[in-house]
């Protein structure tokens, strides 16, 4: 299973941060381009407003995998830190959200407004209001790929973030798939989310710092209504206000620790 619970890549801004021998913090001053009306206040808590959406805005990630991370931090309180700053020659991918109505499932997902590539050939399918990011379902990129159609619509959408993003958060998700294809073949089942966030402090990133950032946790377990096994991922998230997701951890497929220290992928941003 490959699970679609990406934050929204193209709310990220691109920094004007130059490349240095030292890591930066990003002075309260700075501001996201032009295209955002947003300025990040630090007050530990993320709106809907601070996580703004823009369509065909493409964000540079580098992308490793199977490596070792530290998603726990040292420090407490204010002085807690992530140090993900190691560098590394990884590939760079570039992501960007895209208007739903240009998708051939867009007819499959009423209300869902964008959507942004979920690897391995899918598509998440979502909308952003002032309550939630809201999950509407899974579709393969294409109409008809190789390994066969995926159409993954939920019954009702599932909110895989919750607005104002404060330190202590949690909640459960269900998305109920009725009617779905996956590979070419019928689909019934759930996909079930828990989401908690849980940290804040300085994540250190190549060049660059930021803080506060919130660390959200997400396990997605995918189950077949009948036979079948079902299956978990882990992910977890750091966001930072108006430049929403800056790195991206995920685990391997049935990870028991939360905290898991070898991630499958680590995606961060790229200066």
């Amino acid at each position: 299973m490959r699970t679609a619970i990406h934050f929204i890549a193209a709310s990220l801004a691109s920094l004007a941060f130059s490349a240095c021998s030292d890591n930066l913090t990003p002075p309260a001053a700075i501001e996201p381009p032009a295209v955002f009306d947003c300025v990040p206040d630090r007050d530990g808590a993320i709106t809907a407003a601070e996580l703004p959406v823009a369509l065909d805005l493409a964000v540079d990630y580098a992308v490793s995998t199977d490596i070792a991370v530290d998603l726990v931090g040292t420090g407490a309180a204010d002085a807690h830190r992530w140090d993900l700053s190691e560098e590394r020659n990884d590939p760079i991918v570039a992501v960007a959200a895209a208007p739903l109505n240009a998708q051939w499932y867009a007819s499959s997902f009423p209300g869902a407004a964008f959507v942004v590539d979920a690897g391995g050939g899918l598509d998440g399918i979502y909308r952003k209001d002032d309550t939630a990011l809201w999950l509407y379902g899974l579709a393969s990129h294409d109409a008809a790929p190789a390994a066969g159609k995926t159409l993954l619509p939920y019954a009702t959408p599932v909110a895989v973030l919750r607005f104002p993003i404060v330190d202590g958060d949690a909640h459960h998700e269900v998305g109920e798939i009725t009617a779905g294809t996956a590979q070419g073949l019928p689909f019934i089942g759930t996909d079930t989310y828990d989401v908690d966030v849980t940290g804040t402090g300085r994540l250190d990133l190549p060049y660059v710092r930021f803080s506060p950032v919130l660390r959200v946790r997400t396990h997605v377990v995918r189950a077949p209504a009948a036979g079948g096994t079902s299956i978990g991922k882990r992910q977890v998230q750091f966001l930072f206000e108006c430049f929403g997701e800056i790195t991206r951890a995920e685990s391997r497929p049935d990870e028991a620790n939360p905290d898991f220290t070898t991630a499958a992928s680590l995606r961060r941003y790229s200066l």
